[in-house]
C-alpha cells in the first residue's frame, strides 16, 4: 500500500486517505510506502444507519501488516489481492465493522 492509493469505505462514496504519510523517504514509484503507523481517515461514509443514531465510518485500522518488510522499524501495509477487493483493515465507527475497498494501488512491488 501506498500514499497514493485509492479507497473507498463500505458505504460509497465514503473515500479512504491518508493526510500525512508517517515516512517520506521509502517510495513506491513517486508515493510513500504506508506502514502501520499511517491513520487513515474516511470522508463522506453513506451509513445507512447514521440516520437513526449509528455513526459513520471516520477511519481505517489495518489488521494484518507485513511480518518482512519494515521502513524504519514499522511494518509496512499489503493489499493480498489486485483491486478492487477489500483490504485487511476495518472501518472505525461503524457497527459493525467493514472492511474498506482499494479500488487503484501499484502492482509491481510485492512484499510479505
Amino acid at each position: 500500500m501506498h500514499f497514493g492509493a485509492l479507497m473507498m469505505c463500505a458505504h460509497p462514496p465514503g473515500l479512504v486517505t491518508i493526510p500525512a504519510p508517517v515516512q517520506q523517504r521509502v517510495l513506491v514509484g513517486p508515493q510513500p510506502v504506508a506502514t502501520s503507523a499511517d491513520m487513515f481517515l474516511v470522508a463522506g461514509c453513506s451509513f445507512p444507519a447514521m440516520t437513526v443514531g449509528a455513526p459513520p465510518c471516520t477511519g481505517v485500522t489495518w489488521l494484518h501488516t507485513s511480518t518482512r518488510v519494515f521502513v524504519n522499524g514499522l511494518p509496512v501495509l499489503l493489499q493480498p489481492s489486485p483491486p478492487a477487493s477489500p483490504a485487511p483493515a476495518m472501518g472505525i465507527g461503524t457497527p459493525p465493522p467493514n472492511p474498506p475497498l482499494v479500488l487503484a494501488m501499484q502492482l509491481r512491488v510485492r512484499g510479505m
